[in-house]
């Protein structure tokens, strides 16, 4: 039955496939499984013994207040912060604010929704991506307006450097039956912010169920493989599939590299994947079953859940707090803190994963 079951699933991976040249090679195809079982949510595991390195007070006089923190990017003696309400904002490594960059509102210098952050140190510029108006728009790191690109193929929603290549994920909304819901991705030129393959995108797949707006990092680099995660939205377990795959980019073409089964749940709660960060060595996951947050660490080289994460440095586990690279075997975390009850700024925490 397992079998049967593959070869259905590879069966309609050909549904997800639509670009590039028909006659491609066949390509080696590395298949992994990791399960991923009621009872490991249920059943207690033991925790990460994470090492503090450093962190970043944002709680300091002077500094707009903070709401939400969409993207992160950092440099030696900057880094660049874009809050839902503020916008794009620049502190120095302290945490002290140093300026607004860009302003929201509909004209051609200003976003209207930015979702995504690119920053390129040689060029002193950093690219914006504006999920409401469809464009990339870039500006110096002293606040300056440079450029913006014409309308994109869909909705972006974050940028990924694949070698000297800037590509730009994108979704499309109010998918149907008849015209399902598409992810793309399509490569930007930096200099002339030309999109290229417009017409038809680095490669993209369509799915009845497919949602990405949520999705922090869809893309990530394994060892030396590309990595691409479809998530998959679920009302009722039975009446969609029972895994989530996370495929292997060659040349144009996506290949399954993990097939993530769930085994145990009941299939009349509610089941998801809300979030996924990957690195070289882990795959943290947010899951959502029965309206409950899980939080997860996968091992990319065993195939299997490690731990169910409920702490980080012993602060209880919240949606800002899933590990996300910052080099190597470092790592970043939101924490937030209340004081009498207020919420403060908050904290960039710094720490290395065992």
């Amino acid at each position: 039955m397992k079998h049967i079951k593959r070869m259905l699933f590879f069966i309609l991976i050909f549904q997800f496939q639509n670009c590039g040249n028909k006659d491609h090679p066949n390509y080696p195809e590395s298949t992994k499984d990791i399960d991923i079982k009621i009872d490991f949510l249920k059943e207690g595991s033991p925790g990460f013994d994470f090492e503090l390195l450093d962190s970043i007070n944002l709680e300091v006089p002077g500094n707009p207040p903070l709401t939400s923190i969409q993207d992160l990017v950092f440099s030696q003696n900057f880094f660049l912060l874009l809050d839902r309400k503020q916008g794009l904002l620049k502190f120095d490594n302290n945490g002290m604010f140093l300026l607004k960059i860009g302003e929201f509102g509909e004209g051609p210098d200003e976003y209207a929704m930015p979702y995504a952050l690119h920053l390129d140190e040689k060029k002193n510029i950093v690219y914006v991506a504006d999920w409401k108006k469809m464009v990339i728009l870039t500006y110096s790191l002293e606040g300056k307006f440079e450029s913006t690109s014409s309308k994109l193929p869909g909705y972006p929603i974050s940028f990924y450097k694949e070698n000297d290549t800037l590509l730009i994920v994108q979704e499309t909304i109010n998918g149907t039956k008849e015209q399902p819901r598409e992810v793309m991705i399509s490569s930007l030129k930096p200099n002339s912010l030309e999109i290229v393959n417009k017409e038809s995108p680095v490669y993209s797949f369509h799915s009845n169920f497919t949602t990405i707006h949520p999705i922090p990092r869809i893309l990530s680099r394994v060892g030396n493989s590309s990595l691409f995660y479809m998530p998959i939205i679920r009302g009722e377990i039975s009446s969609h599939t029972d895994r989530d795959t996370i495929f292997r980019k060659v040349d144009d073409h996506l290949l399954p590299e993990y097939l993530i089964n769930f085994v145990g749940f009941d299939i009349t709660l509610q089941l998801g994947i809300s979030q996924i960060v990957m690195s070289d060595n882990y795959a943290f996951l947010r899951l959502i079953y029965d309206n409950r947050p899980y939080f997860l660490v996968i091992d990319l080289e065993s195939n299997q859940p490690l731990i169910h994460l409920k702490k980080i440095l012993n602060q209880e586990m919240t949606d800002e707090m899933i590990p996300r690279t910052f080099k190597g075997d470092r790592y970043y975390s939101i924490f937030r803190d209340r004081v009498n009850g207020l919420e403060k700024n908050p904290r960039i925490v710094f720490y290395r994963v065992p």
